[in-house]
């Protein structure tokens, strides 16, 4: 069963359609902008409701979860339909939630809450055998998931580059031997930060990208775009990168994450503000 049967089985697209969204999962397929709730995690589960809405008047086309906040797949789906944004979603943890008998119970609550990624920021291994096999499940998550039209991949931090096996980067380790499904959700500002050439990587695996996270360098202190790092370091080189993704077909979603505060909904509207126009 594809996503959109699944949808259709369980009465989906006729709820999403009747709220007039802009979901582009169903709607336009263009490139859109989400905030990963992270940013705003000391006050989101507070009033989901009131803060989706903001941050779709702000200008927001969807989200991406931290977790499910205790809530149904049912119950994400219609908060986010009600507020007019879409669930793009999810951050969860690969070694958990992507294996096993739990994967498809994973791919379809995705499914049905509206989900269009499932990303694993989890990937910390000692050994490089650890890290390709951890290539090669989430590889198979991701052929999985395809039949679901949901794309899988794992969000890049620190250890990814800074893990090294003969030269090579845990990173590239993980994706020598996964599936061509398995996507990046390349992390700008962690990955910046450990002196990567950003553009040299994403043209590496042109073709990966559903989504990005569009982040400063750190340390910052309120994570708006475009404000150097508090110990004077540089800003990431938003313009080359910019640039190259218009290039990448692959791209659907810029992802914000600005934690600098993480009580304020003011660094995640700021930076969406600069990011449309940077990319306009």
């Amino acid at each position: 069963m594809t996503r959109g049967e699944f949808l259709k089985s369980i009465g989906l697209t006729t709820a999403f359609a009747a709220t007039g969204c802009k979901f582009n999962c169903i709607c336009e397929d263009k490139i859109r902008y989400a905030l990963q709730l992270y940013s705003i995690h000391k006050i989101f589960w507070k009033s989901p409701e009131k803060i989706l809405a903001q941050l779709a008047e702000g200008g927001y086309d969807g989200v991406e979860f931290y977790d499910y906040g205790g809530k149904s797949a049912r119950e994400i789906r219609k908060m986010c339909a009600d507020a007019g944004i879409a669930p793009m979603g999810i951050h969860l943890n690969g070694d958990v939630d992507l294996v096993g008998d739990k994967l498809f119970k994973t791919l379809d609550f995705a499914a049905e809450a509206g989900f269009e990624s499932i990303v694993s920021p989890h990937a910390h291994r000692k050994t490089e055998k650890g890290y390709v096999e951890f290539g090669r499940a989430m590889g198979k998550a991701a052929d999985a998931a395809k039949a679901y039209g949901i794309k899988v991949g794992i969000h890049s931090t620190y250890h990814h580059f800074t893990t090294k096996f003969d030269g090579k980067s845990a990173w590239d380790v993980i994706y020598s031997e996964a599936s061509d499904s398995l996507q990046q959700q390349i992390d700008l500002g962690n990955t910046f930060n450990t002196g990567e050439d950003l553009v040299k990587l994403l043209a590496k695996y042109k073709g990966r990208h559903h989504s990005l996270h569009a982040k400063e360098n750190v340390p910052t202190v309120d994570g708006v775009f475009g404000v150097p790092p508090t110990n004077g370091g540089p800003v990431v080189p938003w313009g080359d990168v910019l640039k190259f993704m218009k290039t990448d077909s692959s791209l659907k979603w810029w992802i914000v994450e600005a934690e600098g505060k993480p009580a304020s909904l003011e660094p995640a509207l700021k930076s969406l503000k600069l990011l449309r126009q940077w990319n306009a």
